[in-house]
């Protein structure tokens, strides 16, 4: 199976030959930083280390996509943050420090952010990546405009003044969405088949529904414009209050959580006649703790209910074992082997079916507080 145009049949919605089991979200395991002597920190700012540990579970598990970076600190940190990159493989970096700090109207952009930090190590070890692994998707990612304005900030601050201040707010989100486009720009000149976007904090329990046109649809829609491969838009929750806006702003893919039902998802974007792709949504919980059984039902579950692309529900815990990652894609082959694509396809056919299955609420473990303020501090 050529794996890159088996996903670029995926993001078109035409016919693959499976459905792609190529985690959209990053995948890194403390599990392949020991078989590859690549950890963290050094994972995130050597671009050769951040190889090893992207291509980890590809090698090791099947998994169809190499994912990189592993933390959404990048963009915050070339703005002017620091970043404590920590020197544990289960933590991620995390933002110590903003010249923004509770202050929106003096967010900006300064004139060299895309030579700032760790982007040009991105970018190299995308470019590693495409020369050793020419026929596997590479995905890059990185943060979306209305989180990263909560990151530099702080979040509780952003939302005081979703009421007392809306319009600085959507001057911010404008700024963070340019910063955003101009890593976009520069994912342009690579060759990558994908790019994830973290959006966590436009989720329905953070950013009221009814606010998302007046904050975040505009920003959102610039930077799926400004990309050349397939874009797709990542929010944790559940995202069933907002599947209306989010399968509507050109993206090329929507991934969600395990909370949010496939097949309501589909037919909203049956509804609104929606070009956006389904990705996910393998509940995180089940990975972590190695529940092969619910794996393999969860998948049989997903690609039953319309799943365009298989994959965790959202970033994939570091304790997460490589064979409940193998045991993901092996059960996506298993129900192409015993011929059950022609449920897929009946349901496919009559949006109006109703599942076989019981739905259980599973807990998650989700990015909201991936990355936070810890002290506040002023340039």
């Amino acid at each position: 199976m050529d794996l890159i145009e088996n996903l670029a049949n995926a993001f078109a919605g035409k016919e693959v030959e499976k459905v792609p089991a190529a985690s959209i979200v990053s995948v890194a395991l403390v599990e392949g930083m020991e078989r590859t002597g690549a950890g963290f920190p050094e994972s995130h700012t050597n671009a050769e280390k951040m190889l090893q540990l992207g291509e980890s579970a590809h090698r090791f598990a099947g998994v169809e996509s190499i994912n990189l970076p592993f933390d959404l600190a990048i963009e915050a940190e070339a703005m002017g943050c620091k970043v404590d990159l920590r020197d544990a493989n289960e933590h991620i970096p995390e933002i110590i420090e903003s010249p923004f700090f509770d202050d929106i109207e003096s967010v900006d952009l300064c004139d060299d952010f895309l030579s700032n930090g760790r982007i040009p190590v991105v970018a190299e070890a995308i470019s590693l990546g495409r020369e050793k692994y020419p026929d596997i998707p590479m995905i890059a990612g990185q943060i979306g405009p209305f989180t990263l304005l909560g990151q530099i900030v702080g979040i509780e601050y952003l939302m005081k003044c979703l009421a007392t201040q809306p319009e600085a707010v959507k001057q911010g989100v404008e700024i963070c969405a340019d910063a955003v486009i101009e890593v976009v720009k520069a994912y342009n000149t690579l060759d990558i088949q994908g790019d994830c976007m973290y959006e966590p904090s436009i989720a329905a329990d953070l950013l009221p529904p009814e606010m998302f046109d007046d904050f975040v649809t505009r920003p959102l829609e610039r930077i799926a414009k400004a990309a050349d491969y397939n874009m797709v838009l990542h929010v944790c929750g559940d995202t069933t209050p907002i599947l209306n806006h989010t399968l509507d702003l050109g993206y090329n893919g929507f991934s969600f959580e395990d909370c949010v039902n496939v097949k309501n998802a589909n037919k909203i974007k049956h509804d609104l006649n929606s070009n956006t792709q389904l990705v996910g949504n393998i509940a995180t919980d089940s990975l972590f703790h190695g529940k092969m059984d619910s794996i393999r039902e969860e998948t049989f579950r997903a690609l039953d209910r319309g799943i365009d692309i298989l994959g965790s529900s959202c970033c994939v815990p570091p304790g997460t074992p490589l064979k409940a990652m193998e045991c993901m894609v092996k059960a996506r082959d298993e129900y192409y082997e015993k011929g059950m694509e022609v449920n897929r396809e009946r349901n496919e056919a009559d949006i109006s079916w109703t599942p076989d299955y019981h739905d259980v609420v599973l807990p998650v473990a989700n990015i909201h507080h991936m990355t936070t303020i810890k002290r506040k501090a002023r340039a």
